[in-house]
């Protein structure tokens, strides 16, 4: 029976052309599964995860895993699931969802799946790092906070600044589940800090980023704690962690010297930036003139209205207005646009954006990159091809992030 499923896989991905990418094949997987047709989205995830080789996320081996268990192939998903149990990726998050799937409940009736489940926990606690949880700041009576992750190997007293950020929603599990966006800097002893910062649709964008200048300020400023250079700091983010990271490497000195809190009297400068899919220019999205803050309709039905629901203290009543005049809504989209923040002294950047991306033009990083290059700053540019807005889409060009800040954290 066994050799007869085996059959099925290789002839199920022979129906796939070598030609195809990764990506291509994953989604189509994606989509098969989507539409339960689960033999397909079995063989597809199976031919992209050997088509990109050892740089396979290890969330792609855990749905190919729950493709093969709902098409009733049980020995190819435990094939998949024991891959994840013996890999350096394996994280608590994967290991959570396993556990709690719905889509490998059909597999716990198998005298293996006990076993093969502790061998995934087992894995992802002894490939977790040490980390913990410090309050950077607090806002309305809530705790803003960071994780602090150390690497295992010896630290080399740098670190990168982490954004948690996707839509402007800081996802408190997102550590854990972008563990594969980190892990490339720990392998290499640097410290990294994970930032939350308050999210969309409670606090709008202007807010979310004085949260993040507030956490490099508070690293900084507790470096001697944290065993790390204070001027030796990185920024990194995907998407809106990315339209994050840029405004606090691009922004100009706004430390406050006569502060009574000493953390705001330091400064929130970085040293280097290296993001993927950033938005860059609010005012010009996706072409010249295309206002999205005034877009009102077109970001609702993106469900993205929440982070550019600007709102102004009105002294008098003692409560927050919406912003509803649209040159003023326009001026704030400026202050919070890195790409008018571009001077002669910013730090080196590296970009990273598919050509295949739906979410966030990629004329936003192109735009950013020639003010770059006239303001005469380091930067590189990767436009990778039929990448979309994941960064799983980005591999294996994105573990170059980690040379990018070697080269500029001297």
């Amino acid at each position: 029976m066994r050799s007869l499923l085996n059959l099925l896989v290789i002839v199920l991905c022979s129906l796939f052309t070598n030609a195809q990418s990764a990506i291509d094949l994953y989604r189509q997987a994606d989509a098969a599964a989507t539409a339960k047709d689960f033999k397909t989205a079995a063989a597809a995830y199976a031919n992209g995860i050997r088509t990109e080789g050892d740089g396979a996320g290890i969330f792609r081996y855990r749905n190919a895993a729950a493709a093969f268990a709902q098409a009733g192939m049980t020995d190819s998903a435990f094939h998949y699931l024991n891959i994840i149990a013996a890999s350096s990726k394996c994280n608590r998050t994967v290991a959570k969802n396993i556990e709690n799937s719905y889509e490998l409940e059909v597999l716990q009736k198998d005298k293996r799946w006990k076993t093969t489940l502790s061998a995934i926990q087992k894995k992802a606690e002894s490939n977790g790092y040490a980390q913990s949880e410090h309050i950077y700041g607090r806002k309305d009576g809530v705790a803003l906070t960071l994780f602090h992750i150390q690497p295992k190997v010896k630290a080399n007293g740098k670190a990168v600044i982490y954004i948690v950020s996707g839509g402007w929603v800081s996802f408190y599990n997102g550590i854990e589940v972008n563990t594969f966006l980190i892990e490339q800097y720990l392998l290499k002893g640097y410290s990294v800090f994970a930032v939350l910062h308050g999210s969309a649709p409670r606090y709008a964008i202007p807010d979310a980023l004085s949260d993040v200048k507030r956490a490099v300020r508070y690293i900084r400023y507790n470096a001697a704690t944290f065993s790390i250079d204070p001027n030796r700091l990185g920024i990194t983010g995907n998407s809106a962690g990315g339209h994050l990271s840029l405004m606090v490497a691009l922004s100009t000195e706004d430390a406050n010297p006569t502060s009574t809190d000493p953390v705001e009297r330091v400064s929130a400068r970085v040293q280097a930036a290296a993001v993927l899919f950033p938005p860059t220019d609010l005012l010009n999205w996706g072409a010249p003139g295309l206002n999205m803050v005034n877009a009102k309709e077109l970001v609702k039905a993106r469900g993205s209205y929440g982070a550019i629901d600007f709102r102004a203290w009105n002294e008098k009543y003692r409560i927050y207005e919406e912003v509803s005049d649209t040159a003023a809504r326009s001026k704030i989209a400026r202050e919070i646009s890195p790409i008018y923040f571009v001077s002669n002294d910013d730090p080196p950047v590296f970009i990273m954006h598919g050509d295949k991306d739906a979410t966030v033009p990629l004329q936003q990083s192109q735009n950013l990159i020639a003010r770059l290059n006239d303001a005469g700053i380091k930067n590189k540019f990767i436009i990778k091809k039929g990448g979309g807005h994941n960064p799983a889409d980005m591999l294996p060009e994105f573990n170059e992030f980690v040379n990018w800040f070697d080269e500029h954290l001297k």
